[in-house]
Formats: structure tokens, C-alpha cells, sequence
């Protein structure tokens, strides 16, 4: 059943890395090399953008979960490294191998939506396309979204009318949604009615357009069979605020689907109050979340 975690987590009993691995996972946000982890920079494929790879030194005799990750930006900047934190994290903790995935990125003058779910699509096949050769098994992915990023995790965990899946592809196995909006209309007036950074990616603001942010937002679609979701957000984020949290968790509980909401005290989006010490939790959090919902594939 969904349910609000408070944010003391007893521990789990997956490895932990040590202080100089943590180190290199929580510091300007894990984008320097990690002990134990392979970092491999991969070039535009097709029609998927560039991304990079993350994976343990050791190979697992079995094939291993996986994750496809996006990063935050506010629709107009950041890139693949800005997931290294949770990316590392998994593969030192569940031998995980992470795809964290760039996006198109809207400009004053170039809104993306829809368009940008076209290359979160794109990032999803490239990984399940290369699922032997990267040895992870295509049916225990699931999808992390930071921010900005959740727009694209979200749409492709719903499988919503902007994600062209067909009836053969696999669907993601799990949802990570960390501070991010998933429902634009909430958001405007959470903001008192004052553009964000929606406005590039929809070229628009909410007085404008309103039909459009309903129909960017995520949770207007989330209906139907949905995987697991664990919803991240910070008590003291003064970007996102964590009303988006519950409004997720409200969405999968509507549809009877499997979901966590942890609201952390001490985290601010990266911008003020960010504890070292709870983005560690945050990171123990998600790999315990997938560590029982990646232990078999999601039925289709």
C-alpha cells in the first residue's frame, strides 16, 4: 500500500562503500571518478543523446539490474554527470549499472515539450537494445528522474501518450522521482501564480496555456497499470515544493500501484540546506527500494 516514510530509515543490509568511495559519490555530487565504479562517456547513437554509463569494476556472473537516469536543470541546462551520486551509489550497493541519459534543452525562444520525451524514449531502447552487451536484464530496469529530469522518468513510468512505446517493448520496473514537478497546474500556484522553469520547456506560462501544463504533467496520466514509485522531496525546497511528493503519492494510490513518500528535512534542492548526511539517506533509501522491486521483473 502507498505510504508517507518518515525520514529515519532503519538500516539494510546491502554493502556499504566506504569513506572514501562516499567521498567521491557525495561531494559536488558525484562527478568525480569512484573507486569501484566504471565511467564510460557514450557518443549520440541514433536517435538517443549522449549519455554516460555507470557500472561496477566486478561483472556480475548473472545478469544485473539497471537504471536510466535524468538529470535536473530546469529544462534548460545540466547533463548526464548530475546523476553520478545515485548512479555510483547502485553500482557499489546493488551492482547496478546506471544510463544517465542528456536531453534536449529548451532555450527563451525553443520550448522541447513534447519533443524531449522523444529522446527519453529514445535513452529507453538504446538501454534495452544493449542490455546483453552491457550484461543487465531488460526486465528489472527502472527510471530516476533529479528535478527536471522527473518530467521524462514520469511520462515513460506511466507510459503516457507522449511515449510511443508498442505493444512488444518492456516498461520500466520502477519510478525514482527525486524533487521534481509532477503536476505543472499545482505548481503554478504553489509558486503564486508566477512563471517557472516550465516556461521555457512549454513556451508558455499557466495563464496562457493552461490545457498544455495539464497535459505535460506527469500525473495527469498516471491511471492504469503503473510500476513501483519512490517519491523523494525535501521539507525545506523552496524550488519544488513537496506537495508534489503527496500529489504522486495520491495519483498511485488512485490507481492501486506500489509507492513510497519520504519527505527529508535538512534537503533544498541542491540550492540551501542540503545536508551531506541526508543525501546519504536518500541514497540508502533508493537502494533499498530497488532492491525489492528489481528482485523480479514487473509483469506486463
Amino acid at each position: 500500500m502507498p505510504a508517507i516514510v518518515p525520514d529515519r530509515m532503519s538500516t539494510h543490509d546491502e554493502p556499504a562503500p566506504d569513506s572514501i568511495q562516499l567521498d567521491a559519490i557525495l561531494d559536488r555530487q558525484g562527478h568525480e571518478p569512484c573507486p569501484g565504479v566504471e565511467i564510460l562517456t557514450l557518443p549520440r547513437q541514433g536517435d538517443a543523446p549522449p549519455a554516460l554509463l555507470f557500472r561496477p569494476e566486478r561483472r556480475s556472473a548473472v545478469a544485473a539490474p539497471a537504471l536510466l537516469a535524468f538529470h535536473g536543470g530546469g529544462y534548460r541546462a545540466g547533463d548526464p554527470g548530475g546523476c553520478g551520486a545515485i548512479a555510483k551509489y547502485l553500482a557499489l550497493t546493488l551492482g547496478a549499472t546506471t544510463l544517465s541519459s542528456a536531453y534536449r534543452l529548451a532555450t527563451t525562444d525553443t520550448p522541447t515539450f513534447p519533443a524531449v520525451l522523444d529522446d527519453a524514449l529514445a535513452a529507453w531502447r538504446r538501454l534495452q537494445a544493449s542490455a546483453s552487451e552491457w550484461n543487465i536484464d531488460p526486465r528489472r530496469v527502472a527510471v530516476s528522474g533529479e528535478s527536471a529530469g522527473v518530467l521524462l522518468a514520469a511520462h515513460l513510468a506511466v507510459a503516457s501518450p507522449f511515449v510511443a512505446f508498442t505493444p512488444g517493448d518492456l516498461r520500466p520496473a520502477a519510478l525514482i522521482a527525486q524533487w521534481g514537478p509532477l503536476d505543472f497546474v499545482a505548481r503554478w500556484f504553489d509558486l503564486g501564480e508566477k512563471p517557472a522553469a516550465e516556461q521555457a520547456l512549454l513556451g508558455a506560462d499557466y495563464a496562457a496555456a493552461p490545457g498544455l501544463y495539464h497535459l505535460a504533467s506527469p500525473i495527469t496520466h498516471a491511471h492504469g497499470k503503473m510500476p513501483p514509485a519512490l517519491f523523494l522531496y525535501g521539507e525545506t525546497d523552496s524550488v519544488v515544493h513537496p506537495r508534489q511528493g503527496r500529489l504522486g503519492l495520491a495519483a498511485w494510490s488512485a490507481a492501486d500501484a506500489p509507492a513510497e513518500l519520504h519527505l527529508l528535512p535538512r534537503i533544498g534542492h541542491g540550492v540551501t540546506g542540503d545536508s551531506r548526511a541526508d543525501r546519504h539517506t536518500l541514497l540508502e533509501i533508493c537502494a533499498r527500494f530497488l532492491s525489492v522491486h528489481l528482485t523480479r521483473p514487473m509483469s506486463c
